[in-house]
């Protein structure tokens, strides 16, 4: 079976394993992604897409804490790994 998987974020093809992840949750991630990347471009000049993509990934941080913040069913020792998934999977798209 293949692990990787081709997702498209901000008009940028990448190939990426999905680490134990579903194609369809990866492409979600990515549809996610993409969407936080295009929110900030449009509100903002910054045409630098490394720098929009550390926005993005900075804002993703942010609304995760704040919904850690807000809500006491969230056991970060549950979430811990599959943040670090997530935060692989991001630094292999940005070094891409």
């Amino acid at each position: 079976m293949n692990d990787r998987v081709r997702v498209r974020i901000f008009g940028r093809e990448y190939e990426m394993d999905a680490g134990g992840l579903t194609p369809l949750e990866v492409q979600s991630l990515a549809d996610f992604v993409d969407q936080k990347m295009r929110e900030i471009s449009e509100a903002s000049a910054i045409v630098d897409t490394q720098k929009i993509a550390v926005l993005a990934a900075i804002n993703i941080a942010l609304d995760y804490l704040q919904l850690k913040e807000n809500s006491g069913k969230i056991q970060s020792d549950d979430i811990t790994p599959r943040l670090a998934k997530l935060q692989e999977i991001l630094d292999q798209a940005l070094h891409a």
